[in-house]
């Protein structure tokens, strides 16, 4: 009985140590706390130790330059952090995670893409969006995502890149990390980095390889979404953009029927496609081709992408009340010879756009349409008068772009006996010869050039529909798109899907990359 009584003692005087430890460790806590909130201070004492003004403090304040915290309805800001900025130096950055494994991840990626080590050798946020920056641009990326995703093993940030029109993977991120790698791009992008709960776009202007390098235009727009923000990053470069026509590889047809169209007095001439098709492209490369100083070229976009020589480009500013069709009756009233409008989204602006063109202007724009006999129908459909329609148009080009192979890796092989039976009814039913056609197809391999991918660049696949009488009549009296297809090939156009066929024929592309752009069966 006494050993045991013993025993409870010396646990009794256990657990009383382990209490007073707990306590102190409180005790010290708390006034590691209090120490920590002494040094808090308000929005006006910041302002009176910067000497500055309350707007130009709250400029500061949305760019990220100075951190504070918000208590309630009220502005707090660590003491430190004041004095950090008045001596040139950056907000102290504390990550809840480590970011060494992802600028690790880009950092070998950059070498593979690059051939040596592209970063400065830091590990922080700032390395790991230089390093996201540098590898889209060495991999010919069009766009940069970066978003939150729900995965088995829980949620987790990917960063993917728009490679010839096909997103790849190329990292994935604690999602601890992912506010403050949005933060770094909102700071760049100078967006308000305490606002994480609207939409917001932003601009960044950036040089590639050194001071004489090469300038980058990024458009960045940050959604908030269910888990976290989400970032896409448009990368625009006005070097890499082909803006002369005879650069951009139509069919000889079609490109003839384009540059006569542009250079007729007047007429609307239409490029159709969905989204990425290189719609802007060939509008900027026809606005380049007419662009001189006897004549007058003006534009209306959203966004305007790149600037051009002789031309006055005016930017779409919806919330102000400048749309295209506000925007192209100003337009009008400049005497413009050439004007080229962004894209049709309404019944109104195409209705300004036809008048326009039956008025003596050469009208260029974009509209949304899988095929160049569907926009005829789409014009009408959405409340313009085919009469008006078949007067004012001259040509209508629909065209798609497909991956080209990569001249490195790509070998001679021959597609499947039905995957040639199908090609060959796409070529007769388009106005295309099958007979005629090379036959020197080729398949897609792979190699470190093109990223295992098989494909490097990509090409055009159009389709050119110029309006005659025969066309004008038959949208007179509601002829369906199929009708409107059948008669413009018996004039001699050559469908998108036949021109795709004759590029894969030529070794140029696959059939099965064909197939897969338009989405045939």
């Amino acid at each position: 009985m006494a050993a045991k009584g013993k025993r409870t003692s010396r646990n009794g005087g256990a657990r009383a140590k382990k209490v007073r430890r707990g306590a102190e460790a409180r005790q010290n806590g708390s006034e590691g706390v209090a120490e920590r909130m002494e040094e808090l201070i308000d929005m006006n004492q910041a302002i009176e130790m910067l000497k500055t003004t309350r707007p130009t403090f709250y400029r500061w304040l949305r760019s990220g330059k100075i951190k504070g915290m918000k208590l309630g309805r009220q502005w707090r800001f660590y003491r430190e952090e004041i004095e950090r900025f008045l001596k040139g130096e950056a907000p102290k950055i504390e990550l809840p995670a480590d970011i060494t494994p992802l600028v690790k991840t880009l950092r070998e990626r950059a070498v593979e893409v690059c051939g040596k080590d592209v970063s400065e050798g830091q590990n922080d946020v700032a390395a790991a969006v230089t390093l996201m920056i540098r590898l889209a641009y060495r991999m010919g990326a069009s766009d940069i995502h970066i978003a939150p995703h729900m995965q088995q093993e829980g949620s987790v940030a990917i960063l993917r890149l728009r490679v010839d029109g096909v997103l790849h993977v190329i990292a994935e991120l604690d999602l601890r990390l992912l506010p403050a790698v949005v933060e770094r791009w909102k700071t760049m992008a100078s967006c308000n980095v305490n606002e994480n709960k609207v939409p917001q776009d932003g601009r960044i202007l950036v040089t590639i390889d050194g001071p004489q390098g090469k300038t980058l235009d990024l458009r960045v727009c940050f959604l908030p979404a269910c888990l976290g923000e989400s970032v896409t990053i448009r990368l625009l470069d006005s070097s890499a953009v082909l803006l002369d026509l005879d650069k951009i590889d139509y069919a000889e047809r079609d490109k003839e029927q384009l540059v006569r169209a542009i250079d007729a007095p007047w007429g609307m001439i239409i490029i159709s496609g969905p989204t990425g098709s290189g719609k802007t492209t060939v509008l900027y490369a026809c606005i380049n081709h007419v662009s001189r100083p006897e004549l007058k070229v003006m534009t209306i976009e959203d966004p305007v992408e790149y600037f051009l020589p002789w031309t006055i480009q005016v930017q779409v500013l919806s919330k102000q009340g400048l749309t295209f069709a506000t925007g192209m009756r100003s337009v009008l009233r400049s005497d413009p010879d050439v004007i080229m409008v962004g894209e049709i989204r309404d019944q109104e602006t195409a209705t300004i756009c036809q008048q326009a063109a039956l008025t003596g202007h050469v009208v260029l724009t974009t509209l949304h349409a899988d095929e160049a006999p569907r926009a005829l129908n789409r014009l009408v459909e959405m409340g313009s008068d085919p009469f008006v329609v078949g007067d004012a148009t001259k040509l209508i080009v629909a065209q798609r772009l497909v991956r080209k192979l990569c001249p490195h890796c790509s070998v001679e092989g021959m597609p499947p006996d039905n995957l040639l039976d199908r090609a060959a009814q796409i070529a007769r039913s388009g106005g295309l010869g099958w007979d005629a056609l090379p036959k020197e197809f080729r398949e897609s391999v792979g190699c470190d050039k093109c990223g295992q991918t098989g494909f490097r660049g990509r090409n055009v696949i159009a389709e050119a529909l110029e309006m005659s009488p025969e066309m004008g009549a038959a949208l007179r009296r509601g002829a369906s798109v199929e009708d409107l297809r059948t008669l413009a090939v018996g004039q001699g156009m050559v469908t998108m899907a036949a021109d795709g066929v004759r590029r894969a024929a030529a070794g140029e592309t696959t059939l099965a990359e064909v197939i897969r752009t338009l989405g045939l069966k």
